[in-house]
This record gives structure tokens, C-alpha cells and sequence, in this order.
């Protein structure tokens, strides 16, 4: 017989990317932790949301701890704020050594503060605008002069 280990994510930041995030997913054999600073923002995980709530700072690291952070596999950082997930990022990276890490930037600019980090960026403008590209084929490339 075998056993499936299920793997532990951290999102911090129920914004909408965020729990978005974790009711996609929720029940694919993982443990999802949401924390957030406004328990009002839990409004937004979908009604058959099956992971833990959590209200606190994504930045305290005795409430990572307490959310499970020290045997997560995967760690978000969502929040509507560039800053708060730069910093949630850099310590589930370098204090907990999470295996992989996201942070969501609004600010592309700013992942050069994640450069040496194990942290990749997730970046909603630029995947917007790879989409529209993907979508139309590229038919609007740029022209080639020659």
C-alpha cells in the first residue's frame, strides 16, 4: 500500500490572488494555510474551501511556525503589498528554508530584491500581457525591419 505525503502550502495574503490560489488548491491532496491580518478577507476563499484560516502578520515568525511553516513545501506570498511579500518571501526562504517560494509583485521593478534569494516572482502584469501575446498568436509582434 501506498501513502501519498500531502504536501503543506503557505499562502500569505487572502487578497484576491490569494484566495484564488488557495481554492484552486484546496483538496489536491494538500494542506493550505491562509493567513491574513484582516479576518474579513477570508470572505473571498470559496464556500467548499477546505484548508485553515489563520488572522495574523505573514511576516511573524511565530505565527509561521504555529501556521506549519517549518515542513512546508510550498510558501505564497500574496498580499497586495510588494513589500510585505518581499519580506514574507525572504524569510520562508532563508529563515525556514521552504523548498519553494512565490511572491507576488504588482512592481516588476522590484524583483531585483529577490535576486539571490531561491524566490520567483509572480508577476500579474507580465502574465497578462505573455497571455494577450499567447491568445492572439502574436499577431502583433513587433514588425522586422530589414
Amino acid at each position: 500500500m501506498f501513502f501519498h505525503k500531502t504536501k503543506t502550502i503557505i499562502i500569505a495574503g487572502a487578497s484576491r490572488f490569494g484566495a484564488g490560489l488557495a481554492g484552486k488548491l484546496s483538496g489536491r491532496n494538500t494542506r493550505i494555510v491562509v493567513i491574513d491580518l484582516n479576518e474579513d478577507a477570508f470572505r473571498k476563499l470559496p464556500d467548499d474551501f477546505g484548508g485553515y484560516q489563520i488572522v495574523g502578520d505573514g511576516t511573524d515568525v511565530d505565527l509561521l511556525k504555529q501556521a506549519g511553516i517549518e515542513s512546508a513545501e510550498v510558501f505564497i506570498a500574496a498580499t497586495d503589498d510588494d513589500n510585505i511579500n518581499i519580506l514574507a518571501s525572504q524569510i520562508a526562504c532563508r529563515i525556514f528554508k521552504v523548498p519553494e517560494v512565490f511572491s507576488r509583485l504588482n512592481d516588476k521593478n522590484k524583483e531585483k530584491l529577490l535576486s539571490g534569494f531561491n524566490v520567483k516572482p509572480i508577476c500579474p502584469f507580465v502574465l497578462s500581457v505573455n497571455e494577450f501575446d499567447r491568445l492572439t498568436e502574436g499577431e502583433y509582434q513587433e514588425a522586422v525591419v530589414s
